[in-house]
């Protein structure tokens, strides 16, 4: 597939519908998170890794870590384009950019950084790229613009390793509880990258309330909660009949800003399967803009800061 005049190959090309916007009347996270799996499968056949060659090798890739920055929002019925570059390429890792553009504007929507894997399908680990992908990988590689670069939430790191006993312990509050269906998972057996951001997204309302800012108070009020920056982390797999319980921590209070961990559990085993670290603000739901807390609203929040570290 050709490259563009900035080293970069075109990896989706769609429209919000209505059904991926949420009540912030904005495409909702999830959504940003599908197309860069999208973006993922034309990077695997770029590398080789053609949907073919997949099932007749046993050996794809899978997503480690991804780095999101949410630039502008998009709305039910803009038009959207992905293009995508490789930034690294290492023995069984490979780090990649993905940026979505609002085709209408020009205006970019999110960066996203990933951090993704060779794996054996069979065997169910890590193992080296083939030297002929090594090869074409190589060859796609480009810088990292600056605005696609951490800014309050660091790249390739993760929250300790803590068991669903130690975040019950910790006081942190359950958002979602259920279930993995065969439609969460993907061709590789396993739940989809989506399908993770999504129940930290559908549990938002169950955090804010539980940090004493009632859901509908905020409505009232005409504000939402949105994400500015987040860290995603796939520790351990997650199969298809797994129950899972996500527990979360708000880590630090701003002005207008708080910094929340989201830790998913295997709720049959208690181990950790997934984690994220997030930015987050209310919205002014009329004029668009982040708004501050309030002193009270801050006070309360203070009193629900709890510590992630791993005790030993």
């Amino acid at each position: 597939m050709p490259l563009d005049k900035d080293g970069y190959f075109p990896s989706f090309r769609g429209s919000v519908n209505t059904w991926e916007c949420d009540d912030n009347a904005h495409m909702n996270v999830q959504f940003y998170v599908a197309r860069a799996s999208d973006g993922a499968f034309f990077l695997r056949h770029e590398l080789g890794l053609a949907p073919s060659a997949i099932r007749a090798s046993n050996r794809t890739m899978i997503a480690l870590e991804e780095h999101y920055r949410f630039h502008r929002e998009l709305f039910a019925g803009d038009m959207i384009s992905m293009r995508t570059r490789l930034i690294d390429m290492r023995e069984k890792t490979l780090v990649v950019l993905h940026e979505l553009v609002n085709e209408g504007t020009g205006e970019l929507s999110a960066s996203v950084v990933a951090v993704s894997a060779s794996f054996d399908t069979e065997t169910r680990r890590l193992v080296p790229w083939e030297a002929d992908t090594l090869a074409k990988g190589r060859a796609l590689i480009g810088p990292l613009p600056d605005y696609a670069e951490a800014r309050s939430v660091k790249r390739e790191t993760r929250l300790a390793d803590l068991t669903l006993a130690e975040a019950e312990a910790r006081g942190f509050i359950e958002i979602y509880r259920g279930a993995v269906h065969p439609q969460h998972c993907d061709q590789f057996g396993h739940m989809g990258t989506q399908h993770y951001i999504a129940r930290y997204s559908d549990g938002s309302g169950h955090l804010w309330q539980g940090l004493g800012l009632e859901k509908s108070r905020l409505i009232a009020e005409r504000r939402g909660s949105v994400v500015l920056e987040q860290r995603l982390n796939y520790i351990r797999e997650v199969l298809s009949g797994d129950i899972l319980i996500v527990k979360s921590a708000l880590i630090e209070v701003a002005p207008k800003t708080i910094r929340m961990c989201h830790f998913m559990f295997n709720g049959e085993t208690g181990l950790l399967a997934a984690t994220s670290e997030v930015i987050a603000v209310l919205l002014d739901l009329d004029t668009r803009r982040a708004v501050n807390f309030s002193d009270a609203e801050r006070a309360r929040l203070e009193t629900h800061i709890r510590s992630v570290a791993k005790v030993a």
